[in-house]
């Protein structure tokens, strides 16, 4: 079979069976919210807690999650890359993130609520809702 008639069964098939084709985009209303800043503490307190905890950490960053010790006994998960694939943040930030609340064992399961943070920006959102959802943190972590 030519390379023609390879290119027109491919296009034949992608009309007859769109669900084999490329992905649709996804719609403008499956976005995330971006809600107007707020400083840290109008927001919950466990999201003042964790930012304190992590501003003591030195907001690390490393290529996969790492479960933190902290004093209690407690440990908290972050560092790791967030790709910003939906493109919810503002484009060109490397963004890591972070758990809001920390857990008695590394294999106690993780709730919603998440930090991201474009270090060299020094930006810092809040997610509630597994990134539904954002909330620029204005000052304060």
């Amino acid at each position: 079979m030519t390379l023609r008639r390879l290119a027109q069964a491919a296009l034949v098939l992608a009309l007859a069976c769109p669900a084999w084709s490329a992905p649709a985009p996804s719609s403008p209303t499956a976005r995330a919210v971006l809600q107007p800043p707020l400083p840290v503490e109008d927001l919950p307190p466990q999201v003042e807690r964790a930012c304190r905890i992590w501003l003591g950490l030195g907001w690390p960053a490393n290529l996969r999650p790492v479960d933190f010790r902290l004093p209690g006994p407690e440990f908290i998960r972050g560092s790791n890359p967030y790709g910003n694939r939906s493109g919810d943040l503002p484009a060109g930030g490397v963004y890591h993130e972070y758990d809001v609340n920390p857990r008695p064992t590394p294999t106690t399961h993780r709730d919603a609520e998440r930090l991201v943070r474009d270090e060299a920006a020094e930006r810092t959102w809040y997610t509630a809702d597994h990134y539904a959802n954002f909330r620029e943190i204005s000052e304060g972590c």
